[in-house]
C-alpha cells in the first residue's frame, strides 16, 4: 500500500511516498527495527546506528548486536530497500541477504569479520550502495574474500571497503562490478598504490571516483602490477576524482601520475614533500587541488611553488590544510596567474601574511581562512582602494574582535560573509557598508552585545542573518532591520534583559518574505508582534527562553506559522492563557516545559485541529484528572512524541480521536503502565517507538507482547532494549517476560485442545467398553486408599466437631485417639521484630482469657531437627498462622519459607486461617514484588498495629477472637463434596459418551484440522 501526502517546508512543497508492507505479519524483533520512509519517522526517531541513510530509499531497517546473521536477518521485511547492520559475526555466509531482493543500500559494520563467503551478496540485483566497515584501525585487518564475493551485483554504483587489507584478495575480485562509479578503499594498509590500482578490473568502465584514504602509502611510483603487468591505464585515465588523503606521502616519482590526465579533483596528504615533485609527476589539468599536512607542521610549502603548480596544471580551486605558508604577499600571488578562483587556507600560523595579497591576482572569487588566528580582516584598506570581485568570504573560527568602518567596502559583489566563531564585540558605524549584493551574513557565536540602528543599513539584499549565540544585553535599536525587506531567515539571541520586545519596531513594518524566525530570549521577555502585514509564505518560528509572554495574541503573523518550537522549560502564555491555540494553522508543534517552575494549562492544544506533528517534553500530565483532553479533536495528527510527561497510565481514551496517527514515540523516566488495548483506537499507527519505558515485570503486560507479535501494520521499535523492574533490579523486559509468563497462546491453545479431545475420546471409549471393570477397580482403589491414608484424614474430621462421629461409625479398625493439636497459632516473624513479639504479643495472648498456646521458633522448635522440618511440622500442628509483617520480614528468606508453607496449607485445607499483622506501613508498590503476599493483602482482611494506645485494646480483642474461632461449615461442605464425587464422575462420563457418539465425526475433523495447521 502506498500513501501520498503533502508536506510543507520553508519555501518548498514536498510529496512524500510512504510504503506499508501489506503482507508482512507482525513479529517482536529482538535485533532489527524496520520503519518507513516518512518525514515524521526520520525526524522523531532517526537512525540508531551511525549510518547515513539515503533519502528516497525507504523502507529502512537497522540491526544491532548480531552474532548470527542468517537467523537474525529473518526479522527484516522483504521489501526493505536500505539496511544498516552492526554485527559481531566472524563471517558473511552465502545468500545472507537473498530474502531481501529489493535492497539498494547496504551498510555493514563488524569488527570481528574475518571471512566473506562467495555468494554472500547473491540475490541482490538492485543493490546500488554497499559499505563494508571492518576495523577503525589504520593498519587494516586481514579478511578472507573468496572469489565471487561480488557476483551478481550488476547494479552496484558505490562500493566502500574500510579497515580491511586487500593484500590477499583474489585478482578478479572486482570483475562483476561493471557499473561502479565510486570506489572507496579506506585504511587498507597498503604502502604501494600499485596494490590497490591493480585490483581494478578493466570492465569498470564507469568508474570516475577513486578514494584511497588512510592506506599508509608513503610514495607514489608506477612500478606496475605483479608479474610485470602494467597499471590498468585505460581505466585510470577515466578517473575524475582521486583522493589520497590520510597517506603519509613522502615522495612522488617523476611521471608516476601521468596516467591521470582528466582529473577534476586531486587530494593529497604530504610529509616534507617539495611541491615541485607534483608538477613533475606528469598529471594533466586539475580543477580542484587539496593539499594537507599528514600531521601538524609536516608540510611547509612556499607560496611561489604553489603558484607555479597552479599555473602548470590549471588549478582553479586550491585548498591548503594545516600547511605552514611563508611569504604570503601580493608580489608572490602574481605568479598564480588569473586562473585561480577559490582559495582555502587552514593554518596554525599566518603571521607573515600581507592582507593585500589579493591584489596580486584579482580573480579570486572565494576566500576561506579558517583557524588561522587572524586578528585583523582589513583587506580593503590593505588593498589601497582597489575593488575586489569576491563573492564569498569565510573567516570562521579566528580571533577577530571588531569590524571597523567600511572594512568590506571594496567587495561590491560579495554575496556571503561568514564571521562566526570569532570574538567580535561590536560593529562600528558603517562597518557593513559597500556590500549591496550580500545575501548571507553569519555572525553566530560572537560577543555582540548591542545592535545599533544603522548596523545593517547598507545590506538591502540580505536574505539570511544569523545572530544566534551572542548575548545581546545592551539592547536592540528600533528599526535595526528596516532595510532588510528581502529577509527570509533571521535568528536573534541570546537577548538578555529586554523585558519588552516589539517585532514591528525592529523592522518598522515586517518582511513579508520571512520564512524562519528564531528568538532566544534567555531569561524571558514579553513578545509583542504589533500591527504588521501578513507574511507571504508559511513560517517556522522558534522561541527559546525561560518565560515568553505576549499581550497581542491575535495578529497577522501567528496564523502564518506552520511550525512552532518552544523550549526549554518555557512559560508560554498570553494573558495567562496558553498561547499555542492562537497559531490557528499550526502543523508542527514542539513544546518543552518546566512543571516545577510553571504550571501551564496546555490542554487547549486540542484546539489545533490542523496539527500533524506534536512533540511534548517535560509536561506534567499527573496534574490533570483526565489527560486525554489534551489529544481530543486532533484527527489529523500523524506523529506524537511524549518525553517525560509524567504519565502514570496510558489508556484507550487518550487516543480515541487520533485516527490518523502514524508515529508514536514514548520516553519516560518514571514507571509507565500501559492498560490493555490502549493502542486499539490508533487505526493508522505504523511505527511505535519505546525510546525508554520502565515496565513492571508482570504477566499483566503480556497483552503488549501478543499485540506486537500479531499486529500486521504496526512496527514496534526498540522493544527489545526496554527494561522492567523485578525485586528492585532492572532486567531485560522481553527475556524476563518469557521466563515468567507463557506468551505463545496459539501453541498453548493447540496443546490444551489436543489434550482435551484425547481425554474425551479415552473417557468415551472407556465408558463404552470398560465401564463395569472400571467401577470395580475404582471401589477396590478407594478401599485401599482409605485403609492406607484415610484414618488420619478421618481423625482430622472428628477433631473439628462431634458431628463427624456419625459419618465414621461402623468403620473396621478405626482408631479412637485424636491426633494432637499442640498450638493455637504459629507466629511467623523476623528476628528484628522479636522484641515486640516477646514483649507485647506473647504476654497478651498466653496470659489472658482464654489462654492461647503460641508456637515461637526460638522456644518451641525441636532441637536437632532441620529448620525446614520444624517449620512445616509446627505449622501443621497449629490451628492458625499469624504473620507479623515488616520490611525486615519481606527481606528474610526464612520468613518467606514460612509464608509459602502457610499459604500452601491455606489452599489445601480450607479450615486453616492465615492472619496478617502489619506492624508498620508498607505501600502497595513495595508489596507488588511479592505476588503471593500482595494477593493475600488484596483479598483478605488484615490487622494494622495501631499507634494510639486506646485502640490497642480493640486490636488484642480482635486478634484473640480470630485465633480462637473455629470454622466447621466449610469442612462439612468439603466432606459432602468428597462423598458424592464418584457419583458425579460416573454421570459426567455418561454424558461425554453420548455427546461423542452423536458428534464423533465433527470432533475428529476439528482435531485433524488444528493438527495440520500447527504442523505447517
Amino acid at each position: 500500500m502506498t500513501f501520498v501526502f503533502w508536506v510543507w517546508r520553508p519555501g518548498v512543497s514536498v510529496l512524500l511516498l510512504m510504503c506499508v508492507c501489506d503482507g508482512a505479519e507482525g513479529v517482536i524483533r529482538r535485533h532489527c527495527d524496520c520503519y518507513e520512509e516518512d518525514m515524521y519517522v526520520q525526524k522523531d526517531i532517526g537512525g540508531f546506528i551511525q549510518c547515513s541513510l539515503k533519502p528516497g530509499l525507504g523502507p529502512y531497517a537497522e540491526c544491532t548486536e548480531i552474532t548470527d546473521l542468517r537467523s537474525v536477518l529473518e526479522e527484516v521485511f522483504p521489501d526493505v530497500r536500505s539496511l544498516c547492520i552492526l554485527h559481531s559475526s566472524s563471517s558473511l555466509p552465502a545468500d545472507s541477504f537473498s530474502h531481501i531482493p529489493l535492497l539498494e543500500h547496504l551498510y555493514l559494520d563488524g569488527s570481528h569479520l574475518a571471512k566473506v563467503t562467495s555468494g554472500a551478496f547473491a540475490g541482490l540485483p538492485k543493490l546500488r550502495f554497499l559499505h563494508i566497515l571492518v576495523s577503525s584501525s589504520w593498519g587494516g585487518v586481514n579478511v578472507t574474500l573468496e572469489p565471487g564475493v561480488f557476483q551478481g551485483l550488476s547494479s552496484l554504483e558505490e562500493l566502500t571497503l574500510a579497515g580491511m587489507s586487500l593484500a590477499l584478495a583474489p585478482p578478479a575480485l572486482l570483475d562483476p562490478l561493471v557499473r561502479v562509479r565510486s570506489l572507496r578503499v579506506d585504511r587498507a594498509g597498503a604502502r604501494d598504490l600499485g596494490e590497490l590500482f591493480c585490483l581494478l578490473s578493466p570492465g569498470m568502465e564507469k568508474l570516475e571516483t577513486l578514494e584511497l584514504p588512510g592506506s599508509m602509502v608513503s610514495s607514489i611510483q608506477n612500478g606496475g602490477c605483479s608479474g610485470s603487468n602494467p597499471w590498468p591505464t585505460v581505466l585510470l585515465s577515466r578517473i575524475r576524482i582521486l583522493d589520497l588523503r590520510g597517506n603519509p606521502v613522502r615522495r612522488v616519482e617523476p611521471k608516476s601520475l601521468s596516467v591521470f590526465q582528466n582529473l577534476s579533483s586531486l587530494s593529497l596528504s604530504m610529509v616534507d614533500v617539495w611541491v615541485g615533485q607534483l608538477w613533475g609527476s606528469g598529471m594533466g589539468r586539475v580543477n580542484k587541488l587539496y593539499l594537507s599536512s599528514y600531521t601538524l607542521r609536516q608540510f611547509t610549502p612556499s607560496l611561489s611553488d604553489l603558484c607555479t603548480l597552479v599555473v602548470k596544471h590549471g588549478v582553479e580551486s586550491l585548498d591548503l590544510h594545516l600547511a605552514l605558508i611563508t611569504a604570503f604577499t601580493a608580489e608572490v600571488m602574481k605568479r598564480c596567474g588569473p586562473g585561480l578562483r577559490q582559495l582555502s587556507v587552514t593554518s596554525e600560523d599566518l603571521s607573515g601574511m600581507d592582507l593585500g595579497f589579493w591584489t596580486g591576482t584579482g580573480q579570486i572569487q572565494g576566500l576561506m581562512m579558517v583557524l588561522t588566528k587572524l586578528t585583523n580582516a582589513s583587506f580593503c584598506s590593505a588593498g589601497g582602494g582597489r575593488v575586489w570581485n569576491l563573492t564569498s568570504l569565510i573567516l570562521h573560527e579566528n580571533h577577530l574582535t571588531e569590524i571597523t568602518t567600511d572594512q568590506f567596502s571594496c567587495m561590491p559583489l560579495l554575496e556571503r560573509l561568514d564571521l562566526s566563531g570569532n570574538h567580535i564585540s561590536s560593529l562600528a558605524h558603517r562597518a557593513l557598508q559597500g556590500m549591496p549584493l550580500l545575501r548571507v551574513l553569519d555572525l553566530t557565536h560572537n560577543k555582540i552585545s548591542l545592535l545599533g540602528e544603522d548596523d545593517f543599513e547598507g545590506l538591502p539584499a540580505l536574505e539570511v542573518l544569523l545572530l544566534e549565540g551572542n548575548k545581546i544585553s545592551g539592547g536592540i535599536a528600533h528599526g535595526v532591520f528596516r532595510r532588510q525587506h528581502r529577509l527570509q531567515d533571521l535568528s536573534l539571541g541570546e537577548i538578555d534583559i529586554i523585558y519588552q520586545l516589539y517585532l514591528n519596531m525592529l523592522f518598522l513594518g515586517f518582511p513579508t518574505k520571512l520564512q524562519h524566525l528564531l528568538i532566544d530570549t534567555g531569561p524571558g521577555t514579553y513578545l509583542t508582534v504589533g500591527h504588521v502585514p501578513a507574511p507571504e509564505f508559511p513560517m517556522v518560528l522558534e522561541l527559546r527562553g525561560k518565560m515568553i509572554q505576549s499581550s497581542d495574541c491575535e495578529n497577522n503573523m501567528f496564523p502564518m506559522v506552520r511550525e512552532l518550537k518552544v523550549g526549554e522549560g518555557t512559560k508560554f502564555d498570553c494573558n495567562n492563557i496558553f498561547l499555542a491555540p492562537y497559531f490557528l494553522n499550526l502543523e508542527s508543534f514542539e513544546f518543552s516545559a518546566n512543571p516545577e517552575k510553571f504550571v501551564t494549562p496546555y490542554t487547549t492544544i486540542n484546539q489545533l485541529r490542523k496539527l500533524k506533528r506534536l512533540k511534548l517534553t517535560n509536561l506534567n500530565f499527573s496534574n490533570h484528572t483526565d489527560p486525554s483532553v489534551t489529544f481530543r479533536n486532533l484527527t489529523e495528527l500523524r506523529s506524537l512524541v511524549l518525553i517525560n510527561c509524567r504519565l502514570n497510565f496510558l489508556t484507550r481514551s487518550m487516543f480515541t480521536d487520533l485516527v490518523s496517527l502514524r508515529v508514536l514515540r514514548l520516553y519516560s523516566e518514571s514507571p509507565l503502565i500501559l492498560l490493555e488495548g490502549v493502542f486499539i483506537p490508533l487505526l493508522s499507527l505504523s511505527t511505535l517507538v519505546f525510546d525508554q519505558v520502565d515496565f513492571r515485570c508482570d504477566c499483566s503486560n503480556g497483552w503488549l507482547l501478543d499485540w506486537a507479535d500479531n499486529s500486521r501494520k504496526t512496527q514496534v521499535v526498540l522493544l527489545q532494549r526496554q527494561q522492567c523492574i523485578w525485586h528492585y533490579q532492572r532486567l531485560n523486559f522481553l527475556s524476563t517476560m518469557e521466563r515468567l509468563c507463557q506468551t505463545e497462546d496459539d501453541f498453548l491453545s493447540y496443546v490444551s485442545t489436543t489434550a482435551a479431545v484425547c481425554t474425551l475420546l479415552c473417557l468415551a471409549l472407556g465408558y463404552r467398553f470398560l465401564r463395569w471393570p472400571c467401577v470395580v477397580l475404582f471401589c477396590h482403589l478407594r478401599g485401599w486408599v482409605e485403609r492406607r491414608v484415610g484414618r488420619r484424614w478421618w481423625r482430622r474430621k472428628r477433631r473439628m466437631g462431634g458431628q463427624w462421629e456419625e459419618l465414621i461409625e461402623g468403620e473396621e479398625g478405626e482408631e479412637t485417639e485424636e491426633e494432637e493439636v499442640r498450638y493455637d497459632a504459629f507466629v511467623s516473624f523476623s528476628s528484628g521484630d522479636e522484641a515486640w513479639v516477646l514483649g507485647e504479643m506473647a504476654p497478651m495472648l498466653e496470659e489472658g482469657e482464654p489462654r492461647l498456646r503460641l508456637c515461637l521458633h526460638h522456644r518451641d522448635f525441636e532441637v536437632g531437627k532441620g529448620i525446614v522440618d520444624n517449620i512445616a511440622e509446627n505449622i501443621y500442628c497449629s490451628r492458625r498462622t499469624v504473620c507479623v509483617l515488616t520490611r525486615r520480614y519481606l527481606r528474610s528468606d526464612w520468613c518467606g519459607l514460612e509464608m509459602r508453607v502457610a499459604t500452601h496449607r491455606l489452599l489445601s485445607e480450607h479450615s486453616h486461617r492465615l492472619i496478617l499483622i502489619f506492624l508498620e506501613h508498607i505501600s502497595p508498590f513495595e508489596l507488588s514484588a511479592f505476588h503471593r503476599l500482595a494477593k493475600l493483602a488484596r483479598t483478605r482482611t488484615y490487622l494494622d498495629w495501631p499507634q494510639d494506645e486506646d485502640e490497642r485494646v480493640t486490636f488484642w480483642e480482635r486478634l484473640r477472637r480470630n485465633i480462637a474461632e473455629r470454622d466447621a461449615d466449610e469442612l462439612v461442605r468439603e466432606g459432602v463434596r468428597s462423598d458424592i464425587a464418584p457419583f458425579f464422575l460416573l454421570v459426567l462420563m455418561k454424558v461425554i459418551y453420548f455427546y461423542l457418539k452423536c458428534n464423533y465425526s465433527t470432533v475428529m475433523s476439528n482435531f485433524v484440522t488444528q493438527l495440520h495447521r500447527r504442523s505447517t
